[in-house]
């Protein structure tokens, strides 16, 4: 395998460094060496070329003062400018025609591309733009929170220019890639293959079973009113008269299990062990249940995987993540269960830069899956790969991995979301699928054990998983 020597600007190294990692190594799986240099672009050579050729791409963010690092003055300049890539490099697979540029400057031929007899200048900032998206470095700089404390979609910049269902961060490798590989056409670069996964955020696992009847006669006049569901009126009745949690409507786990294995994909169950917020934590279910119990040496029998779902109040709350986590862990080892890496998610897709991301670390969990935005599906992260994370703060990074969640049901179907029709979500479900093929990457879907209640629920969760496999 060949060897790429890359000079890089001493300031801002750490964070450089990390970039590199993620895009070169994980992405890529390129061998490289760091070198540091006294100049401003990120440089680019192959050990050993005889030709002595060259791959300058321009350094904007790395370049900011520490004074205002960090901060709004930082982030890009809006409106962003749109590269038409393919005129300069029109070997380029899957990118769209017009690439925005979240950091970079034009050059000095006008244009965002150079070529000449031995090297290719970018102007594009690559690295500086996907440490941007992949840090989640405007959530630090900018204070906009909804309700719930969550960064919104509408906020971002992916949101506001448009490319929020693009996984940018994948288009910008693919640009820096046709760039080496004009270079040095002997490369060669990690094969990346599509798969699915399916999680499952188990809040509640029962909404009849061991249920007052107070709470049941509330959900009725909802199936009455609301859902017009005279079938899901029978079968709450039917399971508090005979007191059977198979029959409970919730009890969707079967269904979804079987469905898994019929399209040949995994799930992961995601299980609560602590309520820090009442009935914002779903219902107050315990591990140390039977019916809990038995149903989670039934997922893993089956094959699938046991996950983490960190209660409301934790995503500030070191001590109470490692606490929940910890229960967790313990209950799997009185059940004989053994996994080679626990993972996740948080509950409402609460989360803060980078406070969570380290609070997961601290607490020993190996990945997060929390970060798409509630109020639209897309590509927060600006990546279908998962990728191993950076604390901005500490300017450190992790050890912990993010699994880019994509889609959430309640996002798509919710009346404070997309608040979607049927067509529509398969649509956009379409979309987001095709952008994760093309690149080789994994399509997260969260889809919970509530939303599988009624028929019609269960028909698009079935097209869905048509689509994604």
């Amino acid at each position: 395998m060949e060897t790429l020597i890359v000079n890089v600007p001493v300031k801002y190294l750490p964070e450089i460094e990390y970039t590199l990692n993620v895009v070169l190594k994980e992405v890529l799986g390129l061998d490289y060496g760091v070198e540091e240099y006294n100049g401003e672009e990120i440089r680019i050579r192959v050990k050993g070329d005889a030709l002595k050729r060259s791959l300058i791409v321009e350094n904007v963010l790395f370049n900011t003062s520490s004074e205002q690092w960090l901060k709004e003055e930082s982030l890009p300049i809006l409106p962003l400018s749109n590269w038409p890539v393919y005129d300069d490099l029109p070997e380029l697979k899957f990118c769209d025609k017009k690439l925005p540029v979240i950091y970079g400057r034009k050059l000095s031929n006008g244009r965002y591309f150079e070529q000449g007899e031995n090297y290719l200048h970018i102007g594009l900032d690559i690295f500086g733009s996907c440490f941007f998206m992949l840090t989640r470095y405007e959530e630090v700089a900018l204070k906009e929170r909804d309700k719930h404390e969550r960064f919104p979609a509408k906020a971002s910049l992916a949101y506001k220019e448009g490319f929020l269902l693009r996984p940018i961060v994948n288009e910008y490798v693919e640009v820096l890639w046709a760039a080496m590989k004009r270079l040095w056409p002997g490369l060669q670069r990690r094969e990346r293959i599509y798969k699915a996964l399916l999680t499952h955020d188990v809040d509640e696992p029962f909404v009849v079973y061991g249920r007052p009847w107070s709470q049941i006669l509330k959900n009725i006049g909802g199936d009455l009113v609301k859902r017009k569901d005279l079938n899901l009126i029978f079968r709450r009745l039917k399971c508090k008269i005979l007191k059977d949690r198979n029959l409970d409507p919730a009890n969707t786990f079967d269904f979804i299990i079987d469905l898994s294995e019929k399209y040949g994909l995994k799930s992961e169950f995601y299980f609560m062990t602590d309520h820090t917020a009442g009935p914002l934590d779903g219902s107050n279910y315990s591990l140390e249940s039977p019916d809990i119990r038995g149903l989670m040496s039934k997922i893993y029998k089956r094959g699938h995987t046991i996950g983490f779902h960190a209660s409301y109040n934790t995503f500030r709350d070191s001590h109470q993540t490692k606490k929940e986590f910890e229960k967790l862990v313990v209950m799997a080892e009185k059940l004989g269960i053994k996994q080679d890496s626990w993972g996740g998610r948080q509950h409402y897709l609460r989360w803060e830069n980078p406070t969570t991301w380290q609070n997961w670390e601290d607490a020993g969990l190996d990945y997060d899956s929390t970060l798409s935005f509630a109020d639209y599906a897309g590509f927060r992260t600006g990546t279908c790969y998962e990728y191993p994370v950076f604390n901005l703060l500490t300017r450190k990074p992790l050890r912990l991995y993010e699994k880019p969640l994509i889609v959430m049901d309640v996002t798509l179907l919710g009346r404070n979301y997309m608040n979607l029709k049927i067509e529509e979500v398969l649509k956009h479900i379409e979309r987001l699928v095709l952008y994760c093929k093309s690149f080789g990457g994994t399509f997260i879907l969260l889809w919970h054990n509530l939303t599988l209640l009624e028929g019609w629920q269960r028909d698009i969760y079935k097209e869905i998983l048509n689509i994604v496999s």
